[in-house]
């Protein structure tokens, strides 16, 4: 190498390095913005979302909108997402409801709604238009945490994936199930369980070791996660599913500070994005489901006394966010609440018409939500 060379190397890697120091705000022109997922680049939220979004908007934008995707909790882990995105440690990131129940009360609201949850793609369709046009008082709590809200998931209806075998409710007195957020913990506690709240991206782990037993998830989750190694046996009885928090969610100086015709050429693939995650999850589910039986996974009826359970447990839901919502500090949940579950009617009929399709499921989240929406 050439002093020369080396010279010029080495004056390459300072304007690198200088640029990663750039604080949030700073112009997408001089830096890639950073985002943080905790989850790992094959979950369907990355796969099917974050990351075909990202590379769309850096092609739409010429290249001057670019976002950089760190998976797997490498910049920050998931219950510190919000602060991190508040204090412009990241630029954006995917905001769990479940992990800020203090902080995003009214979302964690309707979050707590989770055994309603039937079908991701009408859930996803409702709880974002709740909180983008029919709510802004949760906009406000993102706001209070100098965080731009652009959009929210739900995952397909979760099942109890297991060690061993749960064939009735003896079985599941005393197993240690991984429950995000309160209302998972309190229906694990209700079937006899013990709730553990930790990110599903360590479950793995924790079950590997013999610390957990079960996963209260989406069974997708046994191939992303790789859990079918760990967790052997399936309850095949929906229990709600996780949505809300945010998906897509900037730092607030952050996203002032991308040129307005790039947030709009971004904001108009975010419809896209989120119809292939919802789409996605569904369809990931049919697959390993498949591949699951294939690597010995064994999927059980629930006990009818379980199943039960579930149908009296939900006659209380509604009733259970608004006290807990409250509890938090929010000081009127029941409107938002109204809304969601009226929007959640209104995308059941919706959904009906669109089937289970990326591009008819897209075209209605931008004619009934995105075109209508300010940011």
């Amino acid at each position: 190498m050439t002093r020369r060379s080396g010279l010029t190397s080495l004056l390459a890697g300072a304007a690198l390095a200088l640029g990663s120091l750039l604080p949030a705000g700073a112009s997408a022109q001089q830096r890639a913005l950073s985002y943080s997922s905790y989850l790992p680049p094959s979950h369907g939220s990355n796969r099917d979302g974050l990351i075909p979004l990202f590379q769309e908007a850096e092609r739409a934008t010429g290249g001057s909108l670019r976002i950089q995707l760190h998976t797997g909790g490498s910049l920050v882990a998931g219950p510190a997402t919000l602060s991190a995105i508040r204090t412009g440690l990241v630029d954006g990131g995917f905001v769990v409801s479940l992990y800020h129940p203090n902080q995003i009360p009214l979302n964690t609201a309707m979050s707590d709604l989770a055994l309603l949850a039937a079908d991701p793609l009408a859930t996803m369709g409702a709880i974002n238009e709740t909180v983008l046009l029919n709510c802004p008082d949760c906009l406000a709590e993102y706001r209070r945490n100098n965080t731009v809200y652009v959009g929210a998931y739900s995952t397909t209806p979760y099942r109890l994936m297991c060690r061993q075998p749960v064939r009735s409710m003896d079985d599941l007195r005393g197993l240690r199930m991984r429950a995000a957020g309160n209302v998972y913990g309190r229906w694990a506690q209700r079937m006899g369980g013990v709730g553990v709240n930790i990110p599903n991206a360590e479950a793995y782990e924790a079950m590997e070791r013999g610390q957990l037993d079960c996963v209260i998830g989406s069974v997708a989750w046994l191939e992303t996660l790789s859990l079918w190694d760990v967790a052997k046996n399936v309850v095949d009885l929906p229990m709600g599913a996780y949505f809300g928090g945010a998906l897509i969610a900037f730092n607030r100086d952050s996203w002032n500070g991308i040129r307005a015709e790039d947030r709009a050429a971004f904001l108009r693939l975010v419809p896209r994005a989120l119809a292939q995650v919802a789409v996605g999850y569904v369809r990931d589910d049919e697959t390993v489901e498949r591949r699951a039986r294939e690597r010995g996974v064994t999927t059980f009826p629930p006990d009818p006394a379980l199943t039960r359970l579930l149908e009296e447990y939900n006659r209380d839901e509604v009733r259970n966010a608004v006290a807990v919502a409250r509890q938090r500090g929010a000081r009127n949940p029941e409107p938002v609440i109204e809304a969601f579950l009226a929007n959640l009617r209104k995308w059941r009929e919706i959904v009906q018409r669109t089937g289970v399709d990326v591009d008819r499921f897209e075209q209605a989240l931008r004619t009934e939500i995105y075109d209508r929406a300010r940011f």
